[in-house]
């Protein structure tokens, strides 16, 4: 029972303002920005992401509309219903793609293709 209340403790309103508040004015880590690519390098590089299972950094955009971009590194999954799911390796997460943001890819390894 201990472990339920240390777990699950009750926030207040205030404390979620304060922590989005924290969230919002720490500084962001800031990343070297690459050059876009073109459509068809993206799909090549997705390709052979996908075939080789081997690990990429992706640039994405965080929104269609906007020049803030997020770095990840990880492996790159697509499901039979054509999501692409971008599993991170620092954090063990799975995250959807969506293809429209993407900027850039770079493989880790050496692609056949």
């Amino acid at each position: 029972m201990q472990n339920y209340i240390v777990r699950h403790q009750f926030r207040s309103p205030l404390g979620r303002m304060l922590k989005g508040l924290k969230q919002l004015f720490t500084p962001k880590k800031h990343v070297p920005l690459k050059r876009q690519l073109t459509a068809n390098q993206i799909i090549t590089r997705l390709t052979c992401a996908i075939n080789q299972e081997e690990p990429v950094t992706i640039q994405i955009n965080q929104s269609l509309l906007s020049e803030e971009i997020t770095e990840l590194t990880g492996y790159v999954y697509q499901t039979q219903t054509g999501q692409l799911w971008l599993h991170a390796i620092k954090t063990h997460q799975s995250l959807i793609i969506i293809p429209g943001t993407i900027r850039h890819i770079t493989l880790l390894i050496n692609c056949k293709a």
